[in-house]
């Protein structure tokens, strides 16, 4: 098996080369300094564990969820004790047991992905027993948010017009859902507004990070702003207010002072092209204050973008994706970004 994990997994640092290679993973991974390193040649939509000791992610869009250790990269299969119609997304909940947005039992393999924006179910898989996935009895359209330190979750209704929020319990071991409320909703409105749960922000879970997208009839998701909502108050705030270009909250930093977004504010504004996003740092004071951690779309313009970040929970590494401009969340290969060392070397 570790034979196989080590084919797999192209364990190096890189250094840099400065030259435009080809648009492949290997040619990518040539080029960059050497605070990224390779983690996995193969899939996508990363997720640290309770411990960053380890990473969940899947193996392909809707598929299976799989776990990599950091250090020994020894890889192993989680979701594979039970059968499904494919997997969506993976987040892992603050006792370490696993949430899972899954496709309806009926998968109809010419339309994959026509249950992500109809209804996910949410499920909790109990990190002790890997056999049996636990209903939640709710559905959510794309990821839910979960929180760091507490057992409570957000996500948002099928058509992305309405934000929940609750707390899972467990009674007599079983997970379930409890205190349910509405906390956003545009069911009313006639805009073209479409909302997506990102992350409670620590370490006090007063605020819901999420994504706030908008456009027209056409495209309903052009354009996208970082928000937070604060669930005392029930004031909105818009931290990225950057109309004229796609800003999309991703994994937020321990402290709650900073957040990984998905940005294509490097793009030409009259030129833009849908989904040439790279990972940002963004501040959570207001400011709007944003720093570029990665290059990939312009190093390889129309093919290639950084996407779908995580922090871990020591605020020293973050791990991303190989993006695919061939639609949101699309992507094969995960890298490592040393943040102790990408601020000695900048």
């Amino acid at each position: 098996m570790k034979n196989l994990v080590a084919g797999l997994c192209l364990i190096i640092f890189l250094t840099f080369s400065g030259g435009v290679a080809s648009q492949t993973f290997e040619g990518l991974a040539r080029e960059l300094p050497p605070y990224f390193s390779v983690l996995t040649t193969w899939g996508l939509r990363p997720e640290w564990d309770e411990t960053s000791e380890n990473i969940y992610f899947l193996n392909k869009m809707i598929g299976d969820v799989f776990k990599i250790n950091i250090k020994t990269r020894e890889v192993t299969a989680v979701t594979s004790g039970f059968y499904h119609g494919g997997i969506y997304r993976i987040l892992c909940l603050s006792n370490g047991d696993l949430l899972l947005a899954m496709a309806l039992p009926v998968f109809d393999s010419r339309d994959p992905e026509k249950d992500r924006h109809s209804g996910l179910e949410l499920f909790v898989l109990k990190k002790d027993d890997l056999s049996k996935p636990h209903s939640l009895g709710v559905y959510c359209d794309e990821g839910p948010a979960v929180s760091k330190n507490e057992l409570k979750i957000a996500w948002t209704l099928p058509g992305q017009r309405e934000i929940h929020m609750a707390e899972i319990n467990y009674k007599n071991g079983i997970p379930g859902i409890v205190n349910e409320k509405k906390i956003i909703s545009y069911a009313d409105s006639s805009a073209y507004v479409r909302l997506e749960t990102q992350d409670f922000r620590p370490p006090h879970n007063r605020e819901l990070i999420y994504t706030h997208y908008w456009g027209d009839e056409t495209d309903a998701f052009y354009h996208a702003e970082t928000y937070g909502y604060h669930l005392e108050t029930g004031k909105l705030i818009n931290y990225t207010n950057s109309p004229g270009s796609y800003d999309e909250a991703e994994g937020i930093f321990p402290d709650g002072k900073r957040t990984l977004i998905e940005s294509d504010r490097h793009q030409d504004k009259v030129n833009r092209l849908r989904w040439k996003v790279d990972v940002y740092i963004l501040n959570l004071d207001g400011g709007g204050k944003v720093e570029r951690l990665a290059d990939f779309s312009t190093r390889y313009p129309g093919k290639l973008r950084s996407d779908n970040p995580v922090v871990d929970k020591t605020g020293k590494w973050i791990a991303l994706q190989y993006g695919f401009l061939a639609g949101a969340g699309n992507g094969q290969g995960i890298f490592l970004f040393d943040l102790e060392k990408y601020n000695t070397m900048k």
